[in-house]
């Protein structure tokens, strides 16, 4: 993770970007009512906006996080712990017409787990989701920045099950992990950092590494990180360009075709998926 591109330098960017030209703000709440002008943008936060969603995430990653690690203490502590891992980890199969258990939730639940002995998975992706959250939700509101969220990591898990129809990765290997959450806020940050006017020659560079690592380094998935990235810019681009208050039925609409988009492929990865 390059701290100043996303937590830091992103919103001096975006500072430069408003002294070029005006621009129209992501926040209702920050729109002026002037017929046909355009008021200014900001992405720095406001002052009394706490990032609450970006917490929130954070902290049910961690307690997880902790409840995964657990059935490794089970003989020493005399505990019994289910393995969470197990039970919500997402892998093709479980969405598809051959295999007995049909567990399609596992396409949302998997976004909170992460490698119970890789410290350094959840480590990156918490920090990640908190250099980029605490700018981005005061910003976009909490519900929308739930909603980017949600749809990013359901995109990501559409894109795994996806390649594993094209034949490209095996439908029994479980994945885990908010990455995908975590590059669908990459995507959605550059879509607005664009619309704004600002550099974005910063968050290109971090998308472009961390894409790179995700197809040279093994056991990465970067299906997941890939479809979370596409998503992410989609809803972003949805709030950049159908914003105000005459724009808010469209972008609901927008939201639901989306999310029709989603579902739909995935209907489609379950009743193509081949049995390996």
């Amino acid at each position: 993770m390059i701290e100043a591109p996303v937590g830091f330098h992103c919103p001096a960017c975006v500072e430069q970007g408003r002294r070029r030209r005006g621009q129209i703000p992501l926040h209702p709440t920050h729109l002026s009512a002037g017929s046909g002008q355009r008021a200014t943008r900001s992405f720095t936060a406001a002052p009394t906006a706490r990032p609450v969603i970006t917490y929130a995430f954070i902290a049910l990653c961690v307690v997880v996080y902790l409840f995964q690690a657990a059935p490794r203490m089970h003989d020493w502590l005399g505990l019994h712990v289910p393995d969470l891992t197990g039970l919500f980890a997402y892998a093709p199969l479980y969405t598809s017409t051959w295999y007995w258990e049909f567990e399609p939730w596992r396409m949302l639940t998997s976004a909170v787990l992460h490698h119970p002995t890789n410290v350094a998975h959840i480590g990156f992706n918490m920090l990640a989701l908190w250099f980029v959250g605490r700018v981005m939700e005061p910003q976009i509101g909490r519900l929308r920045f739930a909603v980017l969220l949600v749809f990013s990591a359901f995109g990501g898990s559409v894109a795994i099950l996806l390649v594993a129809v094209l034949g490209l990765a095996s439908p029994f290997v479980p994945t885990v992990g908010a990455s995908g959450a975590v590059f669908g806020l990459f995507g959605a940050l550059f879509v607005l950092m664009r619309s704004s006017g600002a550099s974005t020659g910063g968050i290109l560079a971090l998308v472009g590494v961390n894409m790179v690592i995700s197809f040279m380094v093994p056991n990465i998935s970067w299906q997941g990180h890939l479809g979370g990235l596409v998503t992410g810019a989609a809803v972003a681009a949805v709030y950049a360009y159908l914003r105000g208050p005459r724009q808010r039925a469209r972008q609901s609409l927008a939201l639901v075709g989306l999310g029709a988009i989603l579902l739909g492929l995935t209907t489609l990865g379950i009743q193509l998926l081949p049995l390996e």
